[in-house]
């Protein structure tokens, strides 16, 4: 009887073990008449898209690996990395959605209302100018400016004493998406002629790209597809006088230097915004929300910036992404090796309940 219960446990075993090889096994597409593997499981639709050549944007990391990106509202980055390492070609699929959990706001009575303000219904309203286009002048309606609610304004403070929000956010992966890719990655796995300082350089690439880019925007294409809005989603920055910046921080001096001038900036747009709305005849620039959201923002940082120089002393990298009206967000990132060269990527976005929240349309 043992002897038949062993036969019987040892068959489970074994096929347990060819059901868990069987789907780890990469399926092939036929891509460019070659043949490639592909790690990752896609839908359907999307596979289709990338199959047809209609992704959103491409990156051409080097001369062997390169990024088809695929944008799917409200906040989702379909990732198709495409290696040629050699005589061996590969195709790997990242879903990056972090964005989603980063921006949730904890629910109140007035947010349906708050989320359909913009910029020309709280700073513009009943302001008159001249069309750059043709001169003529434009009354802004509605004519009397709208007021967010209360709660619009707490929205780092409800997130921070949020449970839910602090259990939505253990959540992300797209770290372990990341580590991942790097782990069955051609490129990274080479140990012939790809050289360490290559490897670097494309792993700092992605970091800023899929884990910092990527992480919080929410886009609209009905406002995005025509204009240069879709630029700092793909690129990380945006043609004209805002700008859009990733800095991986070399020494913490060089951070503190930064923030200190960001401070400095951030007066600077309150005098704007002061002098924008003593008339009514001027077109206006700074946003009310933003430069109070901004400002806390930075106190925050101000108020911890012990605890910021030891998270930096700990952590295998710094970044800062510095973003229009000085908005500041930083990220740690901590990366171990094991004997294999395979890694494991953990991140810690610091300001996460700061975030100036693309959910909110209509701002810059």
């Amino acid at each position: 009887m043992k002897n038949y219960f062993f036969f019987i446990v040892v068959c489970v075993l074994l096929m347990c073990s060819c059901l868990k090889h069987k789907e780890l096994a990469p399926q092939k597409i036929l891509l460019f008449g070659d043949s490639i593997s592909i790690i990752g499981v896609p839908d359907s639709v999307i596979l289709s898209k990338f199959n047809n050549s209609d992704e959103d944007y491409t990156y051409i990391f080097n001369n062997m690996v390169s990024m088809s990106l695929i944008l799917e509202p409200p906040a989702i980055y379909h990732c198709f990395i495409l290696e040629h390492v050699g005589s061996d070609k590969q195709l790997y699929y990242l879903k990056i959605d972090d964005a989603m959990k980063y921006n949730w706001i904890p629910p109140y009575d007035s947010i349906n209302y708050d989320l359909g303000l913009d910029f020309i219904k709280t700073e513009m309203a009943g302001c008159t100018i001249q069309s750059k286009y043709d001169g003529r002048s434009m009354h802004i309606k509605p004519d009397t400016a709208m007021k967010w609610s209360s709660k619009y304004e707490q929205i780092p403070s409800l997130r921070m004493n949020s449970e839910k929000y602090n259990e939505i956010v253990s959540q992300c992966n797209d770290a372990i998406e990341l580590s991942d890719y790097y782990n069955h990655s051609l490129f990274f796995q080479n140990k012939e002629f790809v050289s360490e300082e290559d490897k670097t350089c494309l792993l700092d690439l992605l970091i800023r790209t899929t884990q910092i880019q990527f992480v919080d925007y929410f886009f609209d294409f009905e406002v995005v597809k025509n204009g240069i809005d879709i630029y700092p989603i793909y690129l990380g920055w945006k043609v004209g006088s805002l700008v859009y910046s990733t800095y991986k921080v070399p020494s913490f001096c060089t951070f503190d230097t930064s923030l200190k001038k960001c401070c400095e900036h951030l007066n600077f747009y309150e005098q704007t915004y002061i002098s924008d709305h003593s008339s009514k005849d001027t077109r206006r620039t700074i946003s009310r929300y933003l430069l109070d959201m901004n400002s806390s923002n930075l106190n925050y940082i101000v108020n911890n910036l012990k605890e910021i120089e030891n998270l930096y002393n700990k952590s295998s990298m710094m970044f800062f992404s510095h973003r229009p009206h000085e908005d500041f967000r930083i990220f740690f990132f901590n990366i171990t090796y094991d004997d294999n060269n395979k890694i494991t990527i953990e991140k810690n976005y610091y300001n996460k309940e700061y975030i100036t929240t693309t959910r909110i349309r209509g701002y810059l």
